[in-house]
């Protein structure tokens, strides 16, 4: 019995240390830091969100299509930043593009 409360314990330290901030990878750029020729700029709203406050220069994207994309035609040798609304959706864009390309990601939240 206190093996199994031991396991469990351990299992949910280990979901948190990975499910926490800073353990995905993902930073945060500030516009200032910022030289767009260094990224590839991809908006992951959605569509009505990009169009009505439009990032320059950003490819849009929304995280709904990202995966499909990937595959067909999405090719970036630069650095990637993420233009989005919620870091939620830039963590599970960040890993999807991790599974595809070993880059660096980094996101901004859009204005």
């Amino acid at each position: 019995m206190m093996i199994w409360g031991i396991t469990a314990a351990l299992l949910v330290m280990l979901y948190a240390v990975t499910h926490t901030r800073g353990w995905n990878g993902l930073k945060t750029i500030n516009e200032q830091e910022l030289s767009k020729k260094d990224y590839c700029v991809i908006d992951i709203r959605d569509y009505i969100s990009a169009h009505r406050s439009p990032y320059p220069g950003a490819e849009n994207i929304p995280l709904s299509y990202l995966p499909r994309e990937l595959k067909e035609r999405f090719d970036c040798p630069k650095k990637i930043l993420l233009v989005t609304d919620d870091e939620r959706g830039a963590v599970k864009a960040a890993r999807l593009l991790r599974k595809k390309k070993n880059q660096s990601v980094y996101y901004v939240k859009a204005s």
